[in-house]
């Protein structure tokens, strides 16, 4: 979906259908207009020149061999270039986490790059960075209408005898009434942020590098893999449609910790710590939505806030509390897609149970017909009894010949792919910053230091056990202490 949004023409057809603009970014508009079908790429007026399109060439070679699939992120990029992190921020007000990453990233000869930007750039990203904050609206802009709902003409290009064919069509379309703006529910904000989210990562794997800039360089090598510009283009988006995902990069990176979307992104976002606490309640606040992304971003708005030292201990409380019941709701979510998958495999009789929706393959003639899984049966495990809806008749089948019909699991935000089979890599960025235990025990201490003996003790409690079951065993021991002494 997300491809084909990037390469999706709006048209006058769009206006009319009503179908709401998809933005992109500066250099994904300017690298479309030249395949614009209404005007000519060459012309005598407007010759590429050879050069031009050598250096074009070999900066696509030069990221083919960057990358060793087309899904794969890059490991090393060489440049010269070297981010001071830590004059931009202060890290005196930093976690030894959050300072031990950033310290780390100055240290390592890596792929992060400070790309050359012009004024225009800085603006942009700032503007980017402000919006992400800020709740997209669908008005008629979006539709690219007036207020009264009337079609907006589109601006004309190209020579004189195009564009009086194109006034021609323009009012030819104008006859044409307009359909009513489609409907821009919360499952269509979630969907489209979700496409924002894909771009982003899309063009951090280097799917796009077409999309650079070339001229701006003197040499194809001096060339970042791709367009960082875009990358920030689309995570904003995508954040101000409450993508968790999105606003979790966005906050890593305002806070000097480096992102699974781009290797370029930390390098090329200033340091906001006040940002970072917004993306990261955005997140929070998020009603579509995996639980785990919200995890990662509860920790890390609770490392700032406890790194901060003046905020309240309810402020605090609040922030554990949710990242604690997001933490359940992930460990079902996980367990539901789990489930899923088993039932999507083929070939293991495993993958069904009885009660299943299934296609089988009618007398193995070729032809698969609906019906319902009965009996698992053979000594293996790998033949089922299918029921046919149409007539009841039944018959035994090896998987092979069974395709699950069970729909996509509904719950909320939850997709039957997740986003490392979707994109060819992990999403690192929802790795938390602390153990279920760990934010356990947090919990547990600003409850005593508030009186709440009797909640305290039990997440003490609880926490050692759930230490225990990982191995930390003295931290379990500490925490039966102190559960005891509150007990007490």
């Amino acid at each position: 979906m997300a491809l084909f949004f990037k390469t999706f023409r709006h048209c006058d057809l769009s206006d009319v259908m009503g179908i709401p603009i998809f933005p992109l970014s500066r250099n994904e508009r300017r690298h479309q207009a030249k395949y614009d079908d209404e005007e000519s790429t060459l012309s005598e007026s407007s010759s590429i020149l050879e050069d031009e399109l050598l250096c074009r060439f070999k900066m696509l070679d030069l990221n083919r061999e960057r990358r060793k699939t087309a899904l794969m992120r890059p490991v090393d990029i060489e440049s010269d270039h070297s981010v001071d992190t830590a004059r931009r921020s202060n890290l005196s007000r930093v976690s030894l986490t959050i300072q031990k990453s950033v310290k780390l990233s100055k240290m390592q000869k890596s792929s992060r790059t400070v790309v050359q930007r012009s004024k225009s750039d800085v603006d942009e990203v700032a503007s980017c960075l402000n919006m992400a904050l800020t709740d997209t609206v669908f008005d008629h802009r979006s539709f690219h209408r007036y207020e009264s709902g009337e079609l907006k003409p589109r601006h004309l290009h190209g020579s004189s005898g195009n564009r009086s064919m194109r006034r021609t069509n323009a009012a030819n379309h104008s006859k044409i009434i307009p359909e009513s703006p489609m409907k821009i529910t919360d499952k269509t904000k979630a969907n489209l942020g979700k496409v924002h989210y894909y771009l982003a990562c899309l063009h951090g794997m280097d799917r796009f590098p077409e999309i650079v800039p070339a001229l701006e360089y003197k040499s194809a090598e001096e060339a970042p893999s791709h367009d960082i510009f875009s990358v920030i283009f689309h995570l904003c988006h995508a954040a101000s449609l409450y993508n968790v995902q999105a606003c979790l990069s966005l906050a890593r990176a305002r806070v000097g910790l480096d992102s699974s979307v781009s290797p370029l992104l930390q390098s090329n976002i200033p340091i906001d710590f006040e940002s970072s606490k917004d993306l990261c309640r955005r997140a929070l606040s998020s009603q579509c939505s995996a639980a785990a992304p919200k995890v990662a971003a509860g920790c890390l708005l609770y490392q700032i806030l406890e790194d901060e030292g003046g905020t309240g201990d309810v402020e605090k409380i609040s922030v554990l509390e949710e990242s604690l019941d997001c933490l359940k709701v992930a460990a079902v979510e996980a367990k539901v897609l789990k489930e899923h998958a088993q039932k999507q495999t083929r070939g293991k009789a495993a993958g069904f149970h009885v009660g299943d929706k299934v296609e089988g393959n009618y007398f193995m003639e070729g032809t698969f017909y609906p019906g319902v899984v009965v009996q698992i049966v053979s000594d293996d495990c790998n033949e089922v009894v299918i029921k046919y809806d149409d007539d009841g008749s039944t018959e035994k089948l090896t998987v092979d010949n069974v395709r699950s019909l069970e729909p996509a699991t509904q719950m909320q935000g939850v997709s039957p792919i997740s986003d490392a089979d979707a994109l060819g890599a992990v999403n690192t960025d929802e790795e938390s910053l602390f153990q279920n235990y760990e934010l356990m025990a947090k919990l547990a201490e600003l409850k005593a230091k508030i009186g709440d003996a009797s909640s305290a003790s039990k997440l003490f409690q609880d926490a050692a056990e759930l230490a225990m079951s990982a191995g930390k065993l003295q931290s379990a021991s500490n925490w039966s202490v102190r559960a005891a002494e509150l007990e007490g």
